[in-house]
């Protein structure tokens, strides 16, 4: 069973008569069929419009437009780098800026990068002396950084969508364990996944045994490529809420294939937190090789779209 998401595209090629051909680093995967020729990008598919797919990987953007469709949504600001001198940057390109958004959030606030993913250099913050240098850090590398209240999630949830339907949803689970008083922090968290946490515990910390009920938090973001895991939504209603809102959203910003993220907070809110243009799937299917069929038809419905069009 293939895992690796370009062995699994190459494994749909060749099942069906397509030809595959990696380019650029193999950042870029070529398919041709009859005569017609599509890409991949990363996990890109080109069925989304070039517009829609910058707008969605920009968190402040999509913020905007789904504000404007009246969708639920968590509140996202942009923040430019204090050297951009520019009219549109005017306002928000000054670490007081930020400071001040800080203070009014309860203190406490999210700063990440505006069109980062998969939960890189996201920075829970509480302390406003941090702000400096973590928005120094950020400027090395990026733009445009996006800062948004902390929302106290209880759980967040993906919607996989395909030409305005919904194809997979699962819920993600942080990587939080409760003691027993007998195991380790590390047995605790190789239970809870191992896949993720094979390689990963060899600092003395993990050998504690917590008491009973007491609860270690490895990580407060919900990605799973960084430790939590993903499990099937068990509440009908909740799953039909969480769908219904998905597709609403694909259609409303035309998204053909994409994955939407949904949190869920403790004062029972739904919100959409954000939306990818790029479906990657691979740590959803190494944490439940039983649904890989799933996935990979998936991704044969995509291919197959494309060339439909």
């Amino acid at each position: 069973m293939k895992t690796n998401f370009k062995e699994i595209i190459k494994e749909i090629c060749d099942e069906n008569d397509i030809k595959y051909k990696l380019l650029s680093k193999d950042w870029i995967i070529m398919l041709e069929k009859n005569g017609n020729t599509r890409f991949i990008s990363g996990y890109k598919f080109d069925l989304n419009s070039h517009g829609i797919g910058l707008i969605a990987d920009d968190k402040y953007a999509l913020y905007e437009v789904l504000k404007y469709k009246k969708i639920p949504v968590i509140e996202h600001k942009i923040v430019y780098n204090k050297t951009n001198k520019f009219t549109y940057a005017i306002g928000c390109n000054t670490y007081d800026y930020v400071k001040e958004y800080f203070e009014k959030n309860n203190k406490h606030i999210v700063i990440k990068p505006n069109s980062g993913t998969c939960g890189h250099d996201v920075f829970n913050v509480t302390d406003v002396k941090e702000i400096d240098n973590i928005l120094d850090k950020l400027f090395i590398n990026n733009y445009s950084v996006s800062i948004c209240p902390f929302y106290n999630i209880k759980h967040e949830y993906r919607v996989i969508i395909l030409n305005g339907k919904s194809k997979l949803l699962y819920a993600k689970c942080l990587p939080i364990v409760i003691g027993d008083g007998h195991k380790t922090i590390r047995e605790l968290l190789l239970e809870f996944n191992y896949q993720f946490f094979c390689d990963k515990l060899k600092n003395e910390k993990y050998d504690k045994v917590l008491d009973n009920n007491e609860k270690f938090e490895y990580s407060w973001k919900f990605n799973l490529s960084q430790g939590s895991i993903a499990k099937k939504v068990e509440n009908k209603e909740l799953e039909d809420k969480l769908l219904d809102l998905a597709e609403k959203i694909s259609k409303e910003i035309n998204l053909k294939f994409g994955s939407i993220d949904i949190i869920e907070t403790f004062d029972n809110r739904i919100l959409i937190l954000e939306v990818n243009s790029g479906v990657m799937l691979e740590n959803y299917i190494k944490l439940n090789l039983q649904d890989y069929e799933i996935a990979k038809d998936i991704y044969k419905e995509a291919i197959e779209s494309l060339f439909e069009n």
